[in-house]
């Protein structure tokens, strides 16, 4: 009995101890969690309210918080912020930014997530609709097989591709043999475009020293007089500078043909929620969010928080389905949007049936 009482008494301390250890780390884990919550929450203020005032218009640090914070991020920061204030025990605070969590969740799914009624797929024999596929091919994971398999499984009759190697004879034979369905065909520093429709002029030009861009004069099949323009543009993504004056200059080139059908496909490097896409929204739309289904974000795979690839339509063009498809070959998206040529412009503000 001595010894039992002996062996108990000596074990008592050491399980003391431990308790108080153990309450000491969690004592601490609360102390180091509490300040963190204070700036992760006025980090995300300051996010929030750079979104709702200035975006990405004046100055660096603000544009940097605006490219750091899109929506889908905002929302997942403040549920856990939610998150880590309930574990401390800050209920009511936590409840503030459980509110938060849904405000900002529900702002994300309607801007980030489109729902439209689109049209299932083009009319055979339809010679006024046309199939348009755009991707940044740079940061490849796989091999140029990978590509041509994405791209033959759509099978557009537009096919513009930024980051896609040298303009090398032996690349432009490369294209050549892999789509011979595509007779009209460009290569150019790192620049592809793919065309069933006759290409009846070409031109280039730079947008500001952040971009360059082909321009390509098509004739419609319908008619021998009717024209369409397709611009293919590559921003550059250097953060220290602002897209501004290469999105002015864009909508400045784009101004300047008003007068047919208009479509202009890119990587701009820039989310389409930026201010300075302004001068570019009065004169073009934005395919996904006429008649887009899904996702809207393209970058970076395999986790897209910012949609920096699009297809845009002037007011001669109806959008009738917009996809930015999902694969592992690039670090972008795919984008893929059918059209229709319109003999007369058409509000840009209607509704897609």
């Amino acid at each position: 009995m001595k010894s039992d009482q002996s062996t108990n008494s000596a074990r008592t301390p050491s399980g003391a101890s431990a308790q108080t250890s153990r309450a000491h780390s969690v004592r601490l884990r609360f102390w180091l969690l509490k300040p963190f919550i204070l700036i992760l929450s006025a980090g995300w203020v300051l996010a929030l309210m750079i979104r709702l005032t200035v975006r990405d218009a004046e100055g660096l640090v603000p544009s940097l918080v605006f490219y750091l914070s899109p929506l889908i991020l905002l929302s997942l920061g403040a549920a856990s912020v939610f998150i880590l204030s309930w574990y401390v025990r800050w209920h009511q605070i936590a409840l503030v930014w459980l509110l938060l969590t849904l405000v900002s969740g529900s702002w994300c799914w309607n801007s980030q997530f489109q729902r439209h009624h689109t049209s299932s797929g083009i009319l055979e024999g339809n010679p006024t609709e046309l199939r348009v596929h755009f991707w940044n091919i740079g940061d490849r994971i796989w091999g140029m097989d990978r590509v041509l398999d994405e791209l033959k499984a759509v099978d557009a009759d537009l096919i513009g591709l930024v980051e896609a190697g040298a303009d090398s004879e032996k690349m432009k034979l490369f294209w050549k043999e892999s789509f011979p369905e595509h007779p009209y065909q460009f290569v150019k520093e790192g620049l592809v475009f793919l065309s069933r429709v006759p290409i009846s002029s070409q031109s280039s030009g730079v947008l500001a020293k952040m971009g360059k861009y082909e321009r390509f004069d098509l004739i419609l099949p319908q008619s021998s007089q009717v024209k369409m323009s397709v611009y293919l543009v590559d921003i550059k993504s250097t953060i220290l500078r602002s897209r501004k004056s290469a999105l002015q200059e864009l909508a400045n080139r784009v101004s300047e043909t008003d007068d047919r059908p208009l479509l202009v496909l890119g990587d701009f490097n820039t989310p389409s929620d930026s201010v300075h896409f302004k001068p570019v929204r009065r004169t073009l739309k934005n395919s996904f969010e006429v008649a887009g289904n899904g996702y809207m974000p393209t970058w970076p795979l395999p986790l897209p928080v910012l949609d920096l690839d699009g297809i845009w339509a002037n007011q001669f063009i109806k959008v009738l389905s917009a996809e930015n498809r999902w694969t592992w070959v690039s670090d972008h998206r795919p984008v893929v949007t059918q059209v229709e040529m319109e003999s007369r412009p058409i509000d840009r503000g209607a509704s897609v049936n």
